[in-house]
């Protein structure tokens, strides 16, 4: 696939994440590049804008976090080796530290609670060990704020957040009364790879005559009704034992914490914002009680679905040809190159037709960049004039490639599934309630109460209501406070 067509589709999904935000109005998804689109405007050089700007030797220091996908590999190499990404992401800090004169020393990251809590004893303790930190709020939950350990990113020079390489939706629903701890760009390689995707088995759709899928998602057909209807085909007690096992044939493979939660944002649902001073929690309407409902149905009184453990590969390999769908992170995909069964990408469903878009959800382990509190005006000017330039040449450099490596012919198979990962990337969402609480907390409702309550959720909400407002109103308080700081 043409690079500069990836471009297009990366140009329009970061604008629709910028329209996207949670109180606007969606902008209707479609296929493909526009008809008016000319050559010319294609060839445009895309540039970050930035000034001539001598750093002289400045060393920028960054702390970064470990997890599978996102540590400090996304973001830093030190040597070419042969492999695209990683020679992408050497040449892109090479080139901006030979145009800006500075260094780059990336300190690896040891596990989740150990790097935060190096970032904030380092912060707070005024040590100004670190420039900049590609942190896991995740990890922190809401102790980010809390802690204030990480300077305002809305102060910080040459951040153009009106550029497509910032991912809008994110900056605009973790900043609350001028205060921002975060921000999230193209820069992040992460804020694609963990995009919940969904994988259908292609062998399957042919013997099953399910070869209808693609037209579904364009059609606005592919809802929770006919994803169900589908699955519920395809499955079958392939030992006879009248029991849900390994040894069945299912319709649908997926682990019921991270990867089953994105049912609630591919129907629109957030589960908590701050406006005007308030904490507003979603999931109470009666779209999300009927999607329990279904979880519900589907999950617990068919024998349609297997369960994968946390962070575990399926126990039914692909090549076995005995589940029909599975849900995915995008760079699982990778896994997928030595497998002999096509498969094809499509999105999650949408709650109905009436729907406009779909939407997808992107895990909080995809990570964010912060500036230490005790970091310098001085500093932060560079760290912004730095930050700004990787976001531009990633989006530029870096994203259309990768793309086009997770939707070329070893591993995707298909062109429809470049249309369809085009239709994934527009519909990706962020959640504060799932970025600042622990999986215990109201946001993860369907994972700790859907068995017990029996699909009917809606007790189980209330229930946790209550300690959810208290814990969001001190997160708000610590917002004010850090905001007032200037």
């Amino acid at each position: 696939m043409d690079k500069r067509f990836v471009l297009i589709l990366l140009c329009a999904s970061m604008l629709f994440c910028g329209a996207c935000g949670d109180s606007a109005t969606p902008v209707e998804t479609t296929a493909g590049t526009s008809d008016s689109q000319t050559d010319s405007s294609v060839e445009t050089e895309i540039t970050d804008g930035l000034p001539d700007v001598d750093l002289d030797g400045w060393e920028l220091r960054i702390s970064a976090h470990h997890d599978a996908l996102s540590d400090e590999r996304t973001i830093y190499s030190s040597e070419l080796n042969g492999e695209l990404i990683n020679d992408l992401i050497y040449n892109r800090n090479s080139d901006l530290m030979n145009r800006f004169n500075f260094t780059m020393t990336v300190i690896p990251g040891n596990g989740w609670a150990d790097d935060y809590n190096r970032l904030k004893t380092s912060a707070l303790a005024g040590s100004r060990d670190y420039d900049m930190a590609f942190l896991l709020p995740f990890a922190a939950n809401g102790n980010l704020v809390l802690d204030g350990c990480v300077r305002n990113m809305l102060d910080v020079p040459y951040l153009n957040f009106d550029q497509p390489w910032w991912h809008t939706n994110v900056n605009e629903l973790f900043t609350y009364d001028g205060y921002l701890p975060f921000v999230s760009s193209d820069y992040l390689l992460s804020s694609y790879q963990y995009a919940n995707i969904l994988i259908f088995n292609k062998v399957m759709a042919d013997e099953f005559g399910l070869d209808g899928i693609y037209d579904m998602v364009r059609s606005g057909e592919w809802t929770l009704d006919s994803f169900a209807e589908t699955v519920n085909q395809v499955s079958g007690d392939l030992n006879g034992n009248t029991v849900k096992d390994e040894g069945d044939r299912f319709g649908f493979a997926t682990n019921y914490g991270y990867h089953a939660l994105t049912f609630c944002y591919a129907i629109g649902e957030i589960s908590v914002r701050f406006e005007n001073d308030e904490v507003v929690l979603g999931y109470k309407d009666e779209k999300f009680y009927h999607l329990a409902e279904w979880m519900y149905d589907l999950f617990y009184n068919s024998s349609s679905v297997f369960e994968i453990g946390w962070d575990k590969e399926c126990d039914i390999t692909w090549d076995e040809n005995r589940v029909f769908i599975q849900a995915l992170w995008m760079n699982d995909l990778e896994k997928f190159r030595s497998y002999n069964s096509a498969y094809g990408i499509i999105p999650y469903p949408k709650y109905d037709e009436a729907q406009e878009n779909y939407y997808t959800y992107v895990d909080a382990r995809s990570g964010g960049v912060s500036i230490p509190i005790d970091a310098t005006d001085e500093t932060a000017e560079k760290v912004g004039l730095v930050l700004e330039a990787l976001s531009c040449a990633s989006y530029r450099d870096i994203i259309p490639e990768y793309l086009e490596s997770v939707t070329n012919s070893k591993l995707t198979r298909d062109d429809d599934s470049i249309e369809m990962l085009e239709i994934i990337s527009a519909g990706r969402r962020w959640d504060i309630g799932y970025t600042m609480a622990t999986q215990t907390s109201y946001t993860w409702v369907l994972y700790n109460d859907l068995k017990a309550s029996g699909g009917q959720i809606a007790s189980a909400l209330g229930a946790r209501t209550p300690a959810t407002i208290e814990y969001y109103n001190k997160i708000i308080e610590a917002y004010k406070e850090l905001a007032a700081r200037g």
